[in-house]
């Protein structure tokens, strides 16, 4: 079972790794887009982990509505809603309850990613996050 440590653990893990790519983030972006990328989720994912510090969410849905909003608040261009609305609504489906197994939480992302292909309007096959989201 899945609890809100192991939630928040995820989170932090998240950033770190959004920390230590941020510059090649913005490299691969530098050519499709605006080169703000990596510095944009850097600054979203630090605000994430300082919102989990300071509130201390008790349930594995509210750290990922947290950090959903944190990411929509603070990320610029398109991937903070994108992001923020697959976490958000992965942690709303996820409800009040203070554990989560595997299955409900396959479940969970599945609300979250409908939730991204409606918010986005694209489909897996256009070349998105969903390619990425929708396997795994």
């Amino acid at each position: 079972m899945l609890d809100a440590d192991f939630f928040r653990r995820w989170m932090t893990a998240t950033a770190a790794s959004v920390d230590r790519e941020a510059e090649n983030l913005t490299a691969l972006d530098s050519p499709i887009g605006d080169a703000d990328h990596g510095s944009n989720l850097q600054r979203g994912f630090t605000a994430v982990t300082a919102a989990l510090e300071k509130e201390q969410p008790q349930t594995p849905g509210a750290v990922l509505i947290l950090a959903g909003r944190q990411l929509i608040s603070t990320v610029g261009g398109a991937s903070g809603p994108l992001y923020g609305t697959l976490l958000r609504r992965t942690g709303k489906a996820l409800g009040d309850a203070a554990e989560v197994g595997a299955e409900q939480l396959a479940q969970a992302l599945r609300t979250g990613v409908d939730a991204v292909m409606a918010l986005g309007g694209a489909a897996p096959g256009d070349a998105t996050m969903l390619d990425a989201l929708v396997p795994a």
